[in-house]
């Protein structure tokens, strides 16, 4: 499978979809670091009253799809918020909302490193140079098992 294969899959699956094979493959990769990548669950369809529960958990709109617990840089952290790539059909890519811009805004200015991906490729790119190493071959790594990670179970 080529990156080229797996944007062109990507363009037909969900957000959560490519979530999921990108946090597979962070977690195969970097098994000493598996629990330091971890998702904020705020999107998706919720009642009332979940909704209600979750904001007074601690819920805050427009909070990234995921955190990588891990200093580098000058960060605190990276905060990756994961959208889909632009389909053939589609006038754009997913974008923020204004929530996530203002969130973004708010978490840069208190030193961490926040990056949007549209897709799998950008999230291991992005995700590699945050951690200053060569995404080369990871990208190898991911187009010889794309299947495996998509279908892992976490």
């Amino acid at each position: 499978m080529t990156l080229q294969d797996i944007l062109k899959l990507e363009q037909t699956q969900s957000e959560a979809m490519i979530q999921h094979t990108f946090v597979a493959w962070f977690r195969y990769t970097f098994p000493d670091h598996d629990v330091l990548l971890l998702s904020i669950p705020n999107g998706g369809w919720r009642s009332g009253a979940s909704g209600a529960m979750r904001r007074y958990e601690g819920a805050v709109a427009g909070a990234p799809d995921l955190i990588f617990l891990h200093k580098k840089g000058g960060y605190g952290a990276l905060l990756i918020e994961m959208k889909r790539p632009k389909a053939k059909s589609q006038h754009s890519a997913g974008k923020q909302s204004d929530a996530q811009k203002k969130f973004q805004n708010k978490a840069e200015r208190a030193g961490y490193k926040y990056v949007t991906c549209h897709g799998l490729q950008e999230a291991i790119e992005e995700l590699c140079m945050y951690a200053k190493i060569d995404y080369s071959p990871y990208l190898e790594d991911v187009c010889e098992n794309y299947e495996t990670y998509r279908k892992a179970k976490l």
